[in-house]
């Protein structure tokens, strides 16, 4: 069969010969109902291998603020790969993206690199321990910091569910993991500040860190309600413990500076991803230089042979570049998202589909709920009010439509400064028709 007329079906089952389930990452199994192969992304565009364009709200996950294909950053990329893109060596390149992190978030004086996230998350717990002598981390339930042993637990982004299980319980997110991996893992509610409170009253000296998504964005897109920053910063202080912000999400996205900006609330240590690198797989972790002391004098550990390669830091150097020099950026964003919420509501209202939009800026979750939700600050009243199985089936039919947004009703929407007004007046008419078919 010419390649070129493969449906996205065959595709999919050419891939799964080779790549066991036909994805490279688990998360991905779940992500396309119907059969979905990407040949070009352009924009906020997706054009398949049946020559199928849809509107992209996943937007890769989260990294690309310009849009797929940003040609200041592919124009960089391919250069430094004439240059010499990995040494395993010190480079010029490392002050100019270390210095420009610096400048722009407000936590950080000094950073590490790493190829993505979970690397990240991995190793800013690892200095918390080593920092402070201790070893237990404060969770909350919801909150994603990869996938690595001690913090990947039985939850929204795994498939692995634990009958029985609630919602703050610390269970191993996937088979093989080591029994007693998160034994020194703590989980708590959302927002709940009695419950930290208490642990705090009860253990805050076993406590080495607290570690969160500032504002939660991989469930629900729930901020924090107002002072409950404030108070894990206090407990934190107060007890010894190091209080960790996951802006792998968030930073460079919700503000220039990242959600700590937004709310003004400090942590002692930062991870970030994502938009950082426009697409191109890189991570950093930093914050004050006596946070970062025993990486500087070599006392903890930190390694990755492509941790801080040329192409990926000159890829953060372009993109914080841009986004330093922007200076009206983040009103574009918030006019983007705001748009992108308002014509939402009016398709679901005009249906009379009662739904669940969470807004941070350019970060959206939107989900098809069984009846109308009052509140929608904790975790728990959200996943018991959304209809999962009609939300899922409602993605369906978008995408057929030429929509293409996340299956999971609790993953963001991500939107992008090429997210423009005629493109999102298309999607609200495809989505408005894929409501219609749902019945």
């Amino acid at each position: 069969m010419d390649a070129e007329r493969r449906t996205n079906a065959d595709c999919l089952e050419s891939i799964k010969e080779v790549v066991a389930g036909g994805v490279s990452s688990s998360m991905r199994a779940a992500a396309v109902p119907v059969p979905l192969v990407v040949r070009r992304a352009d924009g906020c565009l997706l054009r398949d291998v049946e020559d199928n364009e849809l509107v992209d709200f996943n937007m890769g996950y989260g990294p690309h603020l310009f849009g797929y294909a940003d040609r200041d950053v592919a124009d960089a990329v391919a250069d430094q790969f004439t240059k010499g893109h990995m040494t395993g060596l010190p480079h010029e390149l490392d002050a100019e993206a270390g210095s420009l992190i610096a400048e722009l978030v407000p936590g950080v004086e000094q950073v590490r690199f790493a190829n993505s996230g979970t690397e990240a998350v991995a190793s800013v717990l690892r200095l918390a321990r080593a920092t402070t002598g201790r070893s237990l981390v404060v969770t909350f339930d919801g909150h994603y910091h990869g996938w690595s042993e001690t913090v990947l637990r039985a939850g929204s982004k795994t498939t692995f569910q634990i009958k029985g299980a609630r919602p703050t319980d610390v269970v191993p997110g996937a088979p093989g993991m080591i029994p007693e991996a998160l034994a020194h893992t703590a989980q708590l509610p959302w927002n709940d500040a009695e419950a930290v409170k208490e642990l705090f009253a009860r253990d805050g000296g076993r406590i080495a860190a607290v570690i969160l998504e500032p504002v939660l964005t991989n469930a629900g897109v729930i901020p924090p309600v107002p002072g409950f920053l404030e108070l894990l910063r206090d407990l934190t202080s107060r007890s010894g413990a190091m209080l960790i912000f996951d802006e792998v999400i968030t930073g460079f996205r919700v503000a220039r500076g990242g959600a700590q900006e937004f709310y003004g609330v400090e942590p002692d240590l930062t991870v970030l991803s994502k938009v950082m690198g426009g697409g191109f797989p890189v991570a950093a972790f930093g914050g004050r230089k006596n946070a970062m002391r025993m990486l500087a004098t070599n006392e903890a550990y930190h390694a990755g042979v492509y941790a801080g390669n040329h192409a990926a830091l000159r890829a953060v150097v372009t993109m914080l570049t841009k986004i330093r020099a922007l200076p009206g950026l983040y009103d574009e964003l918030e006019s983007v998202g705001a748009g992108a919420e308002n014509a939402l509501r009016e398709v679901f209202a005009a249906e009379k589909r009662p739904v669940h939009i969470n807004r941070v800026g350019t970060l959206m979750c939107v989900a098809l709920l069984k009846k109308p939700l009052e509140k929608n600050d904790t975790l728990r009243d959200l996943t018991e009010a959304i209809d999962f199985s009609r939300h899922r089936r409602l993605q369906v039919l978008a995408q057929r439509e030429g929509v293409y947004f996340h299956p999971n009703a609790l993953e963001p929407w991500f939107l992008s400064t090429a997210h423009t007004g005629d493109v999102l007046d298309k999607a609200a008419g495809a989505l408005r028709r894929g409501l219609t078919e749902l019945g």
